[in-house]
């Protein structure tokens, strides 16, 4: 009868007691005495297959089990037959019914409980993430119920750091990662001590582990790919002092800042790639709305990297023009260069198409340091009440395991993760990101899909092929484009990691896909700070673009003028 139940576990009464659920137990002594002298010791037991509770009386049900019968069907009496027949074999000379009576404690067997199976402690003061002391993540593995638990949990939570998971292997690792998403997406590269060439290995020593990862500014993990990782791993096999990550909640992020700007991140679009030659189509591009709904809360979120190589530019919506703006826009043109021209019928097929509610009027193409340093200075901005609340510094503590949304949640390393291993010790810990194949992000503003441009299918890893679309000539037409907005933008004497040439962006887009060419540390936005830094000032319009805009402006406020100059002069006539 409670084989029949379909997972079980044998408890001793203590250990019922400890995890309060003495109330959910079920006592069958007959059952317990059959199970236990089968197997002693043994912690899990699993039937073939998963039946129906039996509608038994408890004297029947009593009577049935002690048989090895289960009146729900053959499968688990022949089960529960097996588990007689290894009593018999093992312990012949011992009666069943005996060896019950003389066991000091009564294990009961009972269903795993799913909601109970662990307890989520929030962390206080903070609009996100908890963690979970006592369990071990290995009972999770194979049990389709508790990975649904684990993601339900981490929709909701965004970070979950489960302690003291020692235990568990890198064979672990790897096969509750792939109950969580799709590891086939080509964008790691292995370590040489690496178990496995789906774990990273990151440490602050270069014969351990990949040194500097992430350290050149917030980030979303996997902007190259048509939707970043949806979930993200960390096991922390060593931890050492000040060795910590903060997280920073996107959508929280997102509501802090003033409505205006967030109507203009609304209009953005986030442009990265690698590859070997991106001109010649060998890699792939990707266009992310930098404010998209989360594909599984549906609440407003974020996608950007602040380190330059990652980000290859931006692209701007501009909303249709009518009445006297579009006068202006049809007398002026529009306010990009010959190759922004060229890309705009490109941009209409891609963003225009891709399942949006409404047309975008036409695109601005613009180089990533304005609107990166416009990002930064809005963390950096934060007042320190909501920078306490909505920027985490997780501590580690070796066995520490975490499961990040990364689709929730961006972060950077602490300035102490690069501490050398002679002054604190070895910090090591394996990393696993997981694809949700075929997922996009829809922009907020029209809901139009991400987009992934290849030169050829091969270049793409199996879970990353679908929605993707092989177009060299589209992916050239964005990048000039880009490479073209760099240009004014480096004429006005800002610096760019794409230089003033095409190939320089080629080789910048290159450079994404080497973890170990990384910039220094980035610690705006520390919660830890002891004082808040002063609000930073958007950047100033310095590009030959934001200063073209300017002028249209300017325009239209003379021609305004001069049309309110032409009817005050009628009137005196």
């Amino acid at each position: 009868a409670i084989l029949a139940q379909g997972k079980g576990r044998l408890v001793t009464p203590s250990a019922i007691r400890a995890m309060g659920v003495a109330s959910g137990a079920s006592l069958h002594p007959p059952a317990v005495a059959m199970m236990a002298a089968a197997a002693p010791g043994l912690r899990h037991v699993q039937p073939p297959a998963v039946l129906p509770q039996p509608a038994a009386a408890p004297a029947a049900a009593a009577e049935q089990a002690a048989s090895g019968i289960c009146a729900a069907g053959a499968t688990a009496g022949a089960f529960a037959t097996s588990l007689v027949a290894a009593a018999v074999a093992q312990r012949s000379r011992r009666p069943v019914a005996h060896r019950a009576r003389r066991r000091k404690s009564v294990v009961a067997v009972m269903a795993r409980p799913s909601a109970s199976a662990y307890e989520i402690r929030p962390f206080e003061g903070c609009a996100f993430g908890g963690e979970v002391q006592g369990y071990d993540l290995r009972e999770a593995i194979g049990d389709a119920q508790a990975v649904a638990q684990l993601r339900k949990d981490m929709a909701q939570h965004r970070l979950l750091v489960f302690r003291g998971q020692t235990d568990l292997s890198g064979d672990d690792h790897i096969a509750l990662s792939e109950q969580l998403g799709s590891l086939d997406h080509g964008l790691h590269r292995p370590h040489p001590r690496s178990l496995d060439p789906r774990l990273l290995r990151i440490s602050n020593d270069e014969a351990e582990g990949f040194v500097q990862v992430g350290t050149s500014g917030w980030h979303v993990d996997g902007v190259m790919l048509r939707a970043p990782f949806a979930t993200q791993t960390m096991h922390f096999l060593s931890s050492i002092p000040g060795g910590d990550t903060l997280f920073l909640g996107l959508g929280d992020l997102l509501e802090a800042v003033p409505e205006d700007i967030r109507q203009r991140l609304r209009r953005l679009w986030f442009v990265s790639g690698v590859g070997k030659d991106l001109m010649a189509g060998d890699g792939q591009l990707s266009l992310l709305p930098l404010v998209h709904k989360h594909p599984v809360s549906g609440k407003e979120a974020m996608c950007f990297h602040l380190g330059r190589q990652y980000c290859l530019g931006w692209i701007e919506e501009l909303p249709p023009a009518t009445g006297f703006d579009g006068f202006l826009r049809g007398l002026l043109g529009q306010p990009v260069g010959a190759a922004g021209e060229a890309a705009q019928a490109t941009l209409q097929q891609l963003l225009c198409s891709a399942g949006g509610e409404s047309d975008a009027g036409s695109f601005d193409f613009l180089p990533p340091g304005p609107t990166q340093e416009l990002i930064t200075g809005l963390i950096a901005g934060l007042d320190a009440e909501t920078r306490s609340r909505i920027i985490r510094r997780q501590e580690w503590a070796t066995g520490d395991f975490a499961l990040i949304d990364n689709a929730a949640l961006a972060h950077l390393p602490s300035e102490g993760t690069q501490t050398a291993k002679e002054g604190v010790g070895l910090r090591l810990f394996h990393r696993t990101t997981m694809v949700d194949p075929g997922a996009a992000l829809r922009s907020a503003s029209r809901g139009a899909e991400s987009v992934l441009l290849a030169g050829r299918p091969e270049l793409l890893a199996e879970a990353c092929r679908s929605g993707a679309r092989i177009d060299p000539p589209a992916m050239r037409a964005v990048l000039r484009a880009l490479v073209e907005a760099r240009r004014m933008d480096d004429s006005e004497g800002n610096t760019s990691p794409l230089g003033a040439s095409g190939g320089g962006g080629r080789r910048a887009a290159g450079a994404a896909a080497t973890s170990q060419r990384r910039s220094p540390a980035v610690a705006a936005g520390d919660p830890t700070a002891q004082e808040a830094p002063a609000a930073t000032p958007l950047p100033a319009p310095s590009s030959a673009l934001v200063r073209r805009l300017r002028a249209k402006a300017e325009a239209k406020a003379a021609a305004a003028a001069a049309a309110a100059a032409v009817e005050a002069a009628g009137s005196s006539v």
